[in-house]
């Protein structure tokens, strides 16, 4: 019997920008997770006033559900989603 394929879950991906400018935060899907538990890797990174990254700061790895809550909790505390996203080779 064929079992259906899964999709893999959604998962918060590209650069958010703190209010005040000061520093940007990138999430990438780790490509090793497994579809039905992803994991995320963020890294946090100051940046310049039109939000690119000059420095990186620091790196964390969370579970889906920790990602997905981070993402919300920030864009509801005024951190934007780059219009323009960075080219993946810049992290």
């Amino acid at each position: 019997m064929n079992e259906p394929v899964r999709a893999a879950l959604p998962t918060p991906t590209g650069w958010l920008v703190a209010p005040t400018r000061e520093f940007c935060l990138f999430f990438i899907r780790d490509p090793k997770s497994v579809m039905v538990a992803p994991t995320v890797y963020t890294q946090l990174w100051y940046c310049l006033e039109d939000g690119t990254p000059t420095k990186l700061k620091n790196t964390r790895r969370l579970d889906y559900e920790c990602a997905v809550e981070t993402w919300y909790e920030l864009l509801s505390q005024d951190w934007e989603l780059m219009e323009h996203q960075i080219n993946e080779d810049a992290a």
